[in-house]
């Protein structure tokens, strides 16, 4: 199965339709080099082919992705928030982000396993985010 095939799958065992805008989003990630994209990359590339869709239908439509989990927002700080697909059987990661030229790079382990659970009394955690920020090796040169 493709991997777009799998997250239409998934769109539809939710009971949402599988409309052609919603198709090129997913197509839109699974087709980028890039890892991670902004509402507005997106909304720059999904206009071309469908010139009436308006940036709101965007964000509503990577809601949905991100209620279903196949898309994980991402905040870089300073920059606008991004989004990435969550692979099939993908792996839970953290990242480093460069605070002069804005790459980032996956960590594979979570800080958060390292933490006393004991800790953190009477509150259920729901979901994280853990990201570094810092020079990278390009820049520091």
């Amino acid at each position: 199965m493709t991997g777009e095939m799998y997250f239409l799958n998934q769109l539809q065992a939710k009971g949402y339709k599988i409309t052609p805008q919603r198709q090129e989003l997913l197509r839109t990630f699974l087709e980028s080099q890039e890892k991670h994209l902004s509402a507005e990359d997106i909304y720059n590339q999904i206009v071309k082919k469908f010139p009436s869709m308006s940036l709101d239908t965007v964000y509503r439509n990577l809601a949905v992705l991100q209620e279903l989990g196949i898309l994980t927002e991402l905040n870089f700080g300073d920059r606008k928030n991004l989004f990435e697909m969550n692979k099939a059987g993908h792996h839970h990661h953290h990242h480093l982000i460069c605070t002069k030229c804005g790459e980032s790079q996956e960590i594979d382990f979570c800080p958060l396993k390292y933490l006393d659970q004991k800790a953190v009394k009477n509150f259920k955690m729901e979901k994280h985010s853990f990201e570094i920020f810092g020079i990278c090796a390009n820049c520091m040169e």
